[in-house]
């Protein structure tokens, strides 16, 4: 039994490697060497083609997505920081005014100038207040009351809409079917005060009463005292987007011998609270408040 032991012991050392020391046996490289099919319970993995084709798919949607959105984003701001193109015909000419934002001058009725509100804005403010005040058709009278109303400053449209209502007369215009115009004489800016205007127009009436039709005709001068408009933006539709407002006003007739109804602005350093004087031709202004001192 010796012997076989001792023979066995020979024949494996004769397969011991030497290279590294003689430390480990062949068989051990023999079994670090077995493929990977020896395994039991080995197998191969593969994709299902469609899901590789899905995926491709996806991705270049999603790739397309992107550069949609990117291009997207950088045409949003572009259009945002640049200055809008414009052109600016003149249709009573035909000439262009204004073209890729470079101005080519003015023409007879158009100019292109920076925003400045100034005269011409206080004289088409003044000139529809007066057209809406005295101008009456019963059809558009309320859209008009309305519209002057705007115009005024807060406080003192709150002032002449109460009185308007107080006085009645409203009421009265429609109970006698009164329609009136109103001519505009002249308008101007004071010399010394740029926000005072003088104006001084005819105002035409025609009336029922007592069942007959009365046709009258006054000459009325106008003075107004004009503000810069509290709102912002300063031009807007309430002020006809000129800019200004009407903080007091006042209107009488230039032949001097009635009063008027409505004082709003005096002269006078000391003027007392006028009431209407029973003519109708101021009828749609009767309205009081304390005066003003002079301005």
């Amino acid at each position: 039994m010796n012997n076989n032991f001792n023979g066995d012991a020979a024949d494996n050392s004769e397969n011991l490697h030497t290279s590294d020391g003689g430390g480990y046996a062949s068989v051990f490289h023999k079994t670090t060497e077995n493929a990977a099919l020896d395994f039991a319970g080995a197998f191969d993995v593969s994709r299902d083609p469609e899901d590789v084709l899905t995926i491709s798919s996806l991705l270049r949607a999603v790739w397309v997505l992107l550069f949609v959105l990117t291009a997207s984003v950088v045409m949003n701001v572009f259009l945002a920081v640049r200055r809008a193109d414009r052109i600016v015909i003149d249709k009573s000419s035909g000439r262009v005014i204004e073209m890729n934002n470079r101005d080519y001058g003015a023409t007879e009725s158009v100019e292109i100038a920076p925003d400045r509100p100034n005269d011409t804005d206080k004289k088409y403010l003044v000139k529809e207040f007066l057209k809406s005040l005295y101008t009456v058709e019963q059809t558009t009278r309320e859209r008009e009351i309305n519209k002057l109303l705007r115009m005024l400053d807060p406080d003192l449209s709150l002032a002449f809409a109460a009185k308007l209502k107080q006085n009645g007369a409203l009421a009265q215009e429609k109970a006698e079917s009164v329609n009136s115009s109103f001519e505009l004489q002249d308008l101007s800016v004071d010399e010394r005060d740029p926000y005072i205007l003088r104006a001084i127009g005819i105002r035409r009436i025609r009336r029922k009463s007592g069942g007959q039709d009365v046709e009258e005709t006054a000459q009325l001068k106008c003075k107004f005292l004009l503000k810069d408009s509290p709102a912002s933006p300063a031009r807007n539709d309430n002020n006809l987007r000129t800019g200004f407002t009407i903080l007091r006003f006042r209107v009488e007739p230039v032949n001097g011998k009635t009063s008027s109804p409505v004082v709003l602005l005096a002269d006078e350093e000391t003027a007392s609270e006028i009431s209407p004087t029973g003519d109708s031709t101021d009828a749609p202004a009767q309205a009081d408040t304390t005066a003003a001192p002079k301005q």
